[in-house]
C-alpha cells in the first residue's frame, strides 16, 4: 500500500501532534478531519492541509479510501469510536485511554483480533527515547534489582481547561486517563507481573464531577513496589520517576536519566519527536501487514488495574461518593 489515507478525529492539542507527524511520513495523505463544530473543523482543514473538514464521523466510516482512524477526540468517545471504525474496516490509532472501562477496552482488543485490523493504542510514552533507555537499562541488569518505583505526576485542572488553555466541552478523567499513562510505564519498565494494586481516590469535586486524586500502591512479582501519585490540583507541576534499585537511584526528569546525581542520558526529543516514532510504527505496521507495538493487548494490563482500583473505591464507599458520569 503505497500512499495510506488518513482521517484524524478531534481539532485539539493531541490532533495537532498526529497532523505534524503525518506530514512527516512519506506517502500519508490527510484525507479528513472529523470535529463537534464545523467552523474549527474547517479552520483546522484550512490550517494543515486536509482534504476535507466535517461534523459527521459517519463521513469517514462510509469513504472507502480512508485507510486509517486516528481517535483523538475526548476520552469518553474512544471506546464507540474506535468500535465502529473497526467494523468499518478501518485501521486505528487511538488516544489512552481506550476504553473507561476495562470491559470496553476488552470488548474492543476482541473486536481488533477478530477482524484484522491494525489498532495501536497511543501510549507515547514507550515511543520516547528516554524512556526506553529506562526500559534497556532495568531490562539489561544494569540497575540491579528493583526494591521501590515511585511517580509523581501533578497538574491543574481543576476547571475544565487543558494544556492548550482551551475550555473544554468534556471531562477529564485522572485515573483512567493520565492514571493509565503512568500506570503503563511502570508496567512496561518493571516488565513483570503485578501481584496485587491497591488505590485511592479523592471523592468526586462538585465542579468538575470526577476524582481529581489519585494514589496507587503495587507490588509486582518480583517484590518491586511501585508507588504512583496524581492530581489535578497541584499548583505547580511536577512529572518524575525514581527507581531505587541496586545500583543506586534512578531518576528520571523530563528526558534527563540520572543514578546517583549523574548523568546517564539526555535527549532533546520532544513530543513531536515521540509521537512520530509512535505514528511512524503505527503506519509501518498497516504497511507490512503485522500488528503494531502497543496494541489492544498491552492496553488491557494498565486498563484491568485500573479498574481494579476504581472499583475498590466503589465497594467501600459507595456510588455516591466515587462514581463518573461515564462508564464505556
Amino acid at each position: 500500500m503505497d500512499t495510506i489515507n488518513c482521517a484524524i478525529v478531534g481539532y485539539g492539542g493531541i490532533a495537532l501532534f498526529h497532523t505534524r507527524a503525518f506530514l512527516r511520513i512519506p506517502g500519508v495523505r490527510l484525507r479528513t478531519v472529523v470535529g463537534r463544530r464545523a467552523e474549527p473543523a474547517e479552520s483546522f482543514r484550512e490550517a494543515w492541509g486536509f482534504e476535507n473538514a466535517t461534523t459527521r464521523y459517519e463521513d469517514v466510516l462510509t469513504d472507502p479510501d480512508i485507510d486509517a482512524v486516528i481517535v483523538s477526540s475526548p476520552s469518553e468517545a474512544h471506546y464507540e469510536q474506535t468500535r465502529l471504525a473497526l467494523e468499518a474496516g478501518k485501521n486505528v490509532l487511538v488516544e489512552i485511554p481506550l476504553a473507561l472501562t476495562h470491559k470496553g477496552a476488552a470488548e474492543i482488543a476482541g473486536l481488533a483480533k477478530k477482524s484484522g485490523n491494525k489498532l495501536l493504542v497511543a501510549h507515547t510514552r514507550r515511543f520516547n527515547r528516554t524512556g526506553r533507555f529506562v526500559k534497556d537499562f532495568i531490562a539489561n541488569g544494569e540497575a540491579g534489582h528493583v526494591h521501590q518505583h515511585h511517580t509523581h505526576e501533578f497538574q491543574l485542572r481543576r476547571d475544565n481547561v487543558g494544556w492548550t488553555g482551551y475550555r473544554r466541552s468534556w471531562t477529564d478523567d485522572v485515573l483512567f486517563h493520565h492514571g493509565c499513562h503512568v500506570l503503563d510505564y511502570s508496567l512496561w519498565t518493571i516488565d513483570r507481573p503485578v501481584r496485587r494494586i491497591r488505590g485511592e481516590l479523592s471523592p468526586l469535586d462538585a465542579g468538575t464531577g470526577t476524582s481529581l486524586d489519585v494514589s496507587m500502591l503495587l507490588r509486582y512479582a518480583t517484590e518491586t513496589i511501585a508507588a504512583l501519585s496524581l492530581s489535578y490540583s497541584a499548583r505547580s507541576g511536577v512529572n518524575n520517576n525514581i527507581y531505587l534499585c541496586d545500583a543506586g537511584t534512578l531518576i528520571v526528569s523530563g528526558n534527563r536519566v540520572t543514578l546517583n546525581g549523574e548523568t546517564l542520558f539526555r535527549s532533546d526529543d520532544t513530543l513531536d519527536d515521540d509521537v512520530l516514532v509512535q505514528n511512524t510504527e503505527f503506519i509501518d505496521s498497516i504497511r507490512k501487514d503485522r500488528q503494531p507495538e502497543c496494541g489492544a493487548e498491552q492496553a488491557l494490563e494498565a486498563l484491568g488495574l485500573l479498574q481494579q482500583v476504581y472499583d475498590q473505591s466503589i465497594s467501600l464507599e459507595g456510588e455516591d461518593k466515587y462514581k463518573r458520569m461515564w462508564e464505556t
